[in-house]
């Protein structure tokens, strides 16, 4: 059991690792877009669609590998006064809430993801590209592997077993 685990861990950090770098990409497209469309006055069709693309796929991508590292932005002031028991109680619930709000996710996005899917759904703009069906397919898979994350998590967590990600949770 805490090999798959571990395979959930190896799967959203390498994902999580790697998009990461889609951010450098974009900085180029955009570098190269307003270089083209000030100094040049030739502006692309296809920059900020690629650059919204880009963007949006490592952010949906990366939500396995942040909640791995426990790392996601969070309003802390109950958290950091809690301790033992209480700050357990906190991290259930906080898991619990995750995983049915990626289901809802998921169930909420399946449909409008599979249209876009069968019928190739495309932006209407003057590049036209497939922006849409890539986004609403990226949400769901987003969706779905921080869903399954967040259930390795919990599964951890219940079991009172694997080691803490956070350091400084180590020491407790």
């Amino acid at each position: 059991m805490f090999g798959l685990l571990r395979a959930v861990d190896r799967v959203s950090q390498f994902l999580g690792l790697s998009v990461s770098h889609f951010y450098l990409v974009c900085a180029v497209i955009t570098a190269y877009e307003v270089i083209m469309r000030y100094v040049f006055n030739a502006p692309t069709l296809w920059g900020f669609e690629a650059v919204m693309v880009i963007c949006a796929s490592a952010w949906v991508l990366s939500g396995g590998y942040v909640t791995m590292r426990q790392s996601h932005i969070a309003i802390t002031v109950f958290y950091e006064y809690s301790k033992g028991w209480a700050r357990w109680w906190l991290d259930l619930f906080i898991q619990v809430v995750s995983l049915a709000s990626m289901v809802t996710l998921c169930v909420a996005v399946w449909e409008p993801m599979r249209t876009a899917l069968v019928g190739i759904e495309r932006s209407g703009s003057s590049f036209n590209s497939p922006e849409p069906m890539i986004l609403k397919t990226l949400l769901f898979a987003g969706a779905l592997l921080y869903a399954i994350q967040t259930l390795a998590n919990l599964i951890r967590h219940l079991a009172g077993s694997g080691r803490p990600v956070r350091p400084e949770l180590e020491s407790e």
